[in-house]
C-alpha cells in the first residue's frame, strides 16, 4: 500500500496568515488615507494662494496705473481702496457699445480726446475694493467699477465678489502714492496671508 505525503496549511497557519494580511491592510490604508488628505490640504493650499494672488495683482495694477488715491489716506489700516480708474478699455466712447479690443481710448477718457480725468466733463471716474462683512461667517472682498456702457459718468456696475473667506483685508497709504495692501483668506484648514506694497506712477 503507497501512502501519498500531502502538506498544506493548518487551520492555526490560516488564521495567522489572514491576522498578518489584515494588519498589512489596515496600514495601508492609513497611510493611503493620511496620503490624500495631505495631497487634498496641500492642493486647497495652493488654489487658495493662486486667488489670493490674483486679487493682490489686480488690486496693485489699478494702483499703479492711477493718478489719484483717494483711499487709503493714511498709514492706518483700511478696509476699503479707492482709486482713479485708468485700466478698462473695453468700450467705444461715443457709442458706449461692448468691443473685445476697445476704440484705443481708456474708457475713463470720457470725452474722447486722449486725455483722461480733466474736470469738467471728463471727471475722474473711480474703482473701489472694499471688505462686504453683511455674511458674519464669510466675509467677501468686492469690486465696485464704473460702468462705461452708459454716457452717465456716475453709473457704477453692480459690485462683484473677488474673494470670499477673507479673514482680513486692510490698506494703508506708507507714503504719497505708496499703498501696502494686506489679505488673509480662509478655507478650512487652510490659511493664506500676503503683503504687497503698489506706487502710483502717474501720481503727481
Amino acid at each position: 500500500m503507497v501512502i501519498k505525503n500531502r502538506s498544506g496549511l493548518s487551520l492555526v497557519e490560516l488564521l495567522i496568515s489572514t491576522a498578518i494580511l489584515g494588519i498589512i491592510m489596515v496600514g495601508l490604508h492609513q497611510v493611503l488615507s493620511t496620503s490624500l488628505t495631505t495631497y487634498g490640504q496641500t492642493r486647497e493650499r495652493q488654489d487658495l494662494m493662486m486667488e489670493a494672488r490674483q486679487v493682490m495683482e489686480r488690486m496693485g495694477l489699478f494702483i499703479r496705473e492711477c493718478d489719484l488715491i483717494v483711499l487709503p489716506d493714511t498709514a492706518a489700516l483700511q478696509e476699503t481702496l479707492k482709486v482713479s480708474e485708468r485700466v478698462s478699455d473695453a468700450y467705444n466712447n461715443s457709442t458706449y457699445t461692448y468691443l473685445i479690443d476697445g476704440d484705443g481710448f481708456l474708457d475713463a477718457d470720457n470725452d474722447k480726446d486722449g486725455l483722461v480725468n480733466e474736470g469738467g466733463a471728463d471727471p475722474a471716474d473711480y474703482i473701489t475694493f472694499s471688505l462686504d462683512k453683511t455674511d458674519p461667517n464669510n466675509w467677501k472682498l468686492v469690486e465696485e467699477a464704473p460702468d462705461y456702457g452708459t454716457a452717465n459718468v456716475n453709473d457704477y456696475l453692480t459690485a462683484q465678489i473677488l474673494c470670499e473667506n477673507v479673514a482680513f483685508f486692510g490698506c494703508g497709504l506708507i507714503a504719497a502714492g505708496l499703498v501696502e495692501i494686506q489679505l488673509t483668506l480662509t478655507r478650512g484648514r487652510n490659511q493664506v496671508s500676503l503683503t504687497t506694497r503698489s506706487r502710483a506712477r502717474l501720481l503727481q
